[in-house]
C-alpha cells in the first residue's frame, strides 16, 4: 500500500520581533528561485548510482541513464573517500594510473578527503579509463566512471548545496530566519516536474525532501554535512516546522520497515 506523505507547509514564525517588509512579489520570487534550484538538485540525482560501482564492459557503460541530451562520449572518473587506504597509497595510485606528479596528486587525495570524493580523470578513451577504475576497484577503492556532462552537473548540485547553506546563514536587514523559512516551505512542497524513480512512486504526494532522504545514500562527504545543516535550520524554526519535517521522515521510516519485512 502506498504510504501517504504529510507536507503540510508549517505557518511563518511567530512573535518574531526582528521581522523585516518584504514585497509579496519578491518574496515569491525568492521562493521559486530555491525551488529551481532544488529541483535541479534533485533531476541531477534521480539518475545517479546508488553507490559507486564500476560497469563490467564498455558496452555496460554506454548504456547507463544520461541526463546529456547528446549523449557525448566523454567519461569521468571519480574516485571516492576511503578510510581503509592511507594518504600515501592513495597518493601513489594516483601518480601511476594518471600520471600525475606526487604534489598533484596530493592536492586530489587531500581534496577527496575534505569534500568526499574528486574527478581523477577525464577522457574519450573509454578502454583507458575503464582500465583506471578496473585497478582501483581491485584494491577495495570506492571509484565510479560515468558520462562527464552527468559527474560535473553532480558537482554543479554539490554547489548549490553550498548557496543553499549559506542561505541559511544570511539575513535580510535584521530579519535572521526569512531566508531559512523560505528554503523550509520549499523543502516541503512537491516537485515542480514528477521525478522517473520509482521508490518515490511508493509516496502518495512526495515533498522535495522525501527525495533528499531518499538521495542520501548518492551524496558524498561535503553535500551530506551541508543537506544536514539545513535540515538542521529547518527543524529549528519552530515546533510546526520540526514536526511538519518529523512527519516526512516517520513515512520513510515505515517504508524502510515494510520494505525490510517483506524482501
Amino acid at each position: 500500500m502506498p504510504l501517504t506523505a504529510f507536507h503540510t507547509l508549517p505557518p511563518p514564525v511567530k512573535d518574531y520581533p526582528y521581522r523585516v517588509a518584504v514585497p509579496s512579489d519578491l518574496r515569491e520570487a525568492m521562493g521559486k528561485t530555491i525551488g529551481y534550484a532544488l529541483d535541479f538538485v534533485l533531476a541531477t540525482f534521480d539518475i545517479s548510482p546508488d553507490e559507486p560501482s564500476i560497469p563490467p564492459s564498455e558496452a555496460e557503460l554506454r548504456l547507463q541513464p544520461t541526463a546529456d541530451p547528446m549523449t557525448k562520449d566523454q567519461y569521468s572518473v571519480v574516485l571516492w573517500n576511503d578510510d581503509k587506504h592511507s594518504f600515501d597509497e592513495t597518493i601513489k595510485l594516483l601518480c601511476d594510473l594518471t600520471n600525475r606528479t606526487r604534489e598533484e596528486a596530493s592536492v586530489v587525495a587531500h581534496r577527496i578527503d575534505l569534500d568526499g570524493r574528486d574527478i581523477i580523470e577525464s577522457d574519450e578513451d573509454v578502454p583507458r579509463l575503464l582500465e583506471i577504475t578496473q585497478a582501483l576497484a581491485q584494491i577495495d577503492l570506492g571509484v565510479t566512471i560515468r558520462r562527464s556532462y552527468d559527474t560535473f552537473r553532480e558537482q554543479v548540485a554539490a554547489v548549490i548545496i553550498e548557496w543553499l547553506r549559506d542561505l541559511t546563514q544570511s539575513r535580510m536587514g535584521t530579519d535572521t530566519i526569512i531566508l531559512r523559512e523560505i528554503i523550509a516551505e520549499e523543502l516541503l512542497s512537491a516537485r515542480k516536474i514528477p521525478s522517473p524513480n520509482s521508490i518515490a512512486r511508493e509516496i502518495i504526494n512526495p515533498c522535495r525532501i522525501d527525495y533528499f532522504f531518499l538521495y542520501h545514500t548518492k551524496l558524498w562527504k561535503r553535500p551530506r554535512l551541508s543537506l544536514k545543516e539545513i535540515y538542521t535550520t529547518a527543524l529549528t524554526l519552530s515546533r510546526q516546522h520540526k514536526l511538519a519535517v518529523g512527519k516526512c521522515r516517520s513515512c520513510w521510516r515505515a517504508l524502510y520497515l515494510t520494505s525490510v519485512i517483506f524482501l
